[in-house]
């Protein structure tokens, strides 16, 4: 599509963002960027951000004792990272299940779904969900639960340096039934080790994580594309709200590029449409679904899901300007909208874009406690809240990105079925 071919080019405000006029986003590897989206699903389990990547650290430093090479690493590392994944999806077949399907959205083989499916058996059998026994069982669904253990221990102390204490005076025979005599060895050497446990708690972890994922080819941005539409699709999956990130993310980019913004920032503002709510993970389920209006607590509650989200990808490489889109996609231009109440001066383009592309598919989608509303009655909606709730450039640039957007499903379809 041309760029502002019916709305005035939106200039890019001098020092915005670093990379408006070239490159943004950073080409990365995939398990560079999964070790910073992990915390994600950590939120899902209630727990702080850091169990997933701890996980995967130690399992890989449990691996190298044990002589594993760098592709069986690689697997480990993935399996490490995904392995609770499942929580933060909804699935009839148990979060093991969900885990596997979110090991397969981020494009890894079925060698790593099964091993996510193995990381809750046992060594003596007593484990789920088909209680496989010893050499049964996949050596990496062994030593992932045998590091989940320690790092879910770890997690509810009151304090590292005491869980530290009480694992490594745990005999290797404590461990054996969980994960047999082999992988309980090379457990107990790690955790005596000083450097694994202070990188452990390491307030940069994931980049010390994706550091260990040694020959995993040449950093690219379809892989930083295809992590943040995965991203997208776990949403999505816990809310039931199939396709609304990448329908979002898609708008998003024909918004900006319809108001004439280089091609890079609009690539950007993709990106971001994809990822803009994984703070919803952290949100009770409870509260999401309710459908009746929600209490005050509730609401501040929710109200804090754009800062989670862009606290969850701020440290990933390349976006952290990104995160700041992602922290104001529910500011206002009249300083009405949160968290922060920025004023009108104080909010970027970008933010206003998602702004947009957010309320549009948010109107069109059923709700649980009203239903959707029709093309028409949203279109009049986002104009009575132009210079409000909205930018009126964008509003303006709205029904031109939308035709975009339906010529750009339509030609996906013709050539789907062409190729059918």
């Amino acid at each position: 599509m041309q760029q502002g071919a019916g709305t005035a080019a939106y200039a890019v405000p001098p020092g915005e963002f670093a990379g408006a006029r070239g490159s943004v986003l950073r080409p990365v590897r995939r398990l560079e960027i999964l070790a910073h989206f992990s915390g994600a699903f950590d939120i899902a389990e209630q727990q702080q951000p850091g169990h997933a990547a701890r996980v995967a650290y130690l399992a890989q430093e449990v691996a190298r004792r044990l002589g594993f090479g760098a592709e069986e690493r690689r697997r480990l590392l993935a399996v490490g990272l995904l392995h609770d994944s499942g929580v933060a999806v909804r699935h009839d077949g148990g979060h093991l299940v969900a885990g596997a399907w979110v090991a397969e959205r981020f494009g890894f083989d079925a060698a790593v779904g099964e091993a996510i499916l193995a990381t809750h058996e046992r060594w003596d059998g007593r484990g789920r969900p088909n209680a496989l026994a010893d050499t049964a069982i996949s050596l990496d669904g062994l030593l992932v639960g045998a590091a989940h253990w320690a790092c879910e221990f770890a997690d509810s102390a009151m304090s590292p340096l005491r869980a530290r204490a009480q694992l490594q005076n745990s005999s290797i025979r404590d461990v054996e039934p969980l994960a047999g005599p082999e992988v309980a060895a090379a457990l107990s050497s790690a955790l005596h080790d000083d450097e694994t446990w202070l990188a452990m708690w390491d307030d940069d972890l994931p980049r010390l994580v994706a550091q260990t994922a040694v020959g995993e080819g040449r950093p690219s941005h379809r892989a930083l594309e295809q992590a943040a539409r995965a991203m997208g699709e776990v949403v999505d999956a816990a809310s039931r709200e199939p396709g609304r990130a990448a329908r979002v993310s898609m708008l998003a980019r024909e918004l900006a590029a319809t108001l004439g913004l280089p091609a890079a920032y609009c690539d950007a503002i993709a990106i971001a449409g994809h990822v803009m709510d994984v703070g919803l993970l952290g949100v009770p389920r409870h509260i999401t679904d309710k459908p009746s209006i929600l209490t005050v607590d509730e609401m501040e509650l929710m109200r804090c899901h754009p800062g989670v989200s862009a606290r969850l990808i701020e440290r990933a490489p390349g976006l952290s300007d990104v995160a700041e889109w992602v922290a104001a996609h529910h500011e206002r231009p009249d300083g009405r909208g949160y968290p922060e109440m920025l004023s009108e001066e104080q909010l970027p383009i970008a933010p206003r874009v998602l702004t947009v592309a957010d309320a549009y598919y948010a109107l069109r989608a059923e709700r649980p406690y009203r239903e959707a509303f029709s093309e028409d009655e949203t279109m009049v909606m986002i104009e009575l809240g132009a210079g409000r709730q909205f930018d009126p450039r964008i509003v303006e640039a709205l029904p031109e990105a939308l035709e975009a957007v339906h010529d750009a499903v339509r030609e996906a379809a013709s050539g789907a079925d062409a190729a059918s």
